[in-house]
């Protein structure tokens, strides 16, 4: 994804944490490389090897920046993180002026920007934009420093937060961010979002279980009546929900099969009524096949919100791009 931003004029990217940064510096990618998160000590040297911009909120950390910078005869540009009401990290913004001060005085770091992030509450979010802007006008030796606050949520609710710098992430894979009620719908009609992403699995096994019988462990209701069953080649250890054996579907060539039970490393489903089903066919967990759809939608009211359903996929799991 950030090849393909870069490639459309994007010059900053956002990450996660630094192993994230290292992964789009070894990929060729340049510009700003932000690390949104906490670093250790013994990832300062990756921001010198691999161009990145670490986040600062506390002084020790600015120091010793600096200290490293110093030892390489480099100047480091960093972000300065503020608290604006979330209460997780970030120096408190009625610190933040003097923080800014003492952050500037480090010889060998150039202070770039300043961020936060929303709370996502529709009624605290607009006295964040004020206490961003408030800071800025509070160190006016630093006014040409930029802001920061919008992630997806902020650019589908808020214009007000937008400021210098946005930081699109889920919606960059097509998915809206917070439920309806808590944004503008008429920046999401705007947006258009369109998903990019499938997910997929395949057949393992197939057989008949007779009815009387039940499917997955623990107590559960026996089957009605003799049930084809497919077993795919996925579960919960993949990062499928659990929770979509009560009540999900998944595709097979464009046809619903309910989720009967999800274990560690397989899924179970009802495929009666697929007489064609064979092992190695394309099971579709999340996406489009032929004109039906699973929708994040409809896996987060089984499995929770989209970021947790996502962020729950692990490494393992092939990602392809085409």
């Amino acid at each position: 994804m950030a090849r393909v931003l870069s490639s459309d004029g994007v010059e900053a990217f956002g990450v996660g944490n630094v192993l994230e940064g290292v992964e789009l510096g070894e990929g060729g990618i340049r510009g700003t490389i932000l690390c949104l998160s906490y670093f250790a000590r013994d990832d300062v040297d990756a921001f010198f090897e691999y161009g990145l911009t670490p986040t600062v909120f506390s002084l020790d950390a600015a120091r010793l920046l600096s200290e490293r910078a110093r030892a390489r005869k480099r100047r480091l540009r960093v972000w300065i993180k503020m608290d604006t009401g979330l209460g997780r990290l970030g120096v408190p913004f009625q610190a933040a002026p003097d923080f800014i001060r003492q952050v500037g005085q480090q010889a060998h770091l150039e202070i770039e920007g300043l961020f936060s992030t929303l709370t996502e509450n529709p009624e605290r979010d607009p006295d964040q934009v004020r206490r961003l802007l408030q800071v800025r006008c509070q160190v006016p030796e630093w006014a040409h420093l930029k802001l920061s606050l919008a992630s997806s949520h902020g650019i589908l609710s808020l214009p007000a937060s937008y400021l210098d710098v946005v930081r699109p992430g889920i919606m960059l894979l097509g998915w809206e961010p917070s439920e309806r009620e808590r944004m503008d719908m008429d920046l999401v009609r705007r947006a258009d979002l369109q998903p990019i992403a499938t997910w997929k699995t395949q057949v393992g096994y197939v057989k008949v279980v007779p009815g009387g019988e039940q499917v997955g462990y623990g107590r559960r209701a026996p089957l009605s009546q003799d049930t084809s069953v497919a077993t795919l080649t996925i579960g919960w250890a993949d990062g499928y929900p659990p929770a979509m054996g009560n009540g999900g579907h998944v595709l097979h060539r464009g046809r619903r099969c309910p989720v009967l039970a999800v274990s560690a490393n397989s899924t179970m489903v009802d495929v009666t009524g697929s007489p064609e089903i064979a092992i190695g066919d394309e099971m579709v967990l999340l996406g489009k096949q032929d004109s039906e759809e699973i929708t994040a939608a409809e896996m987060t009211q089984a499995a929770g919100n989209v970021y947790r359903l996502l962020a729950a996929v692990p490494p393992r799991v092939p990602r392809i791009w085409s």
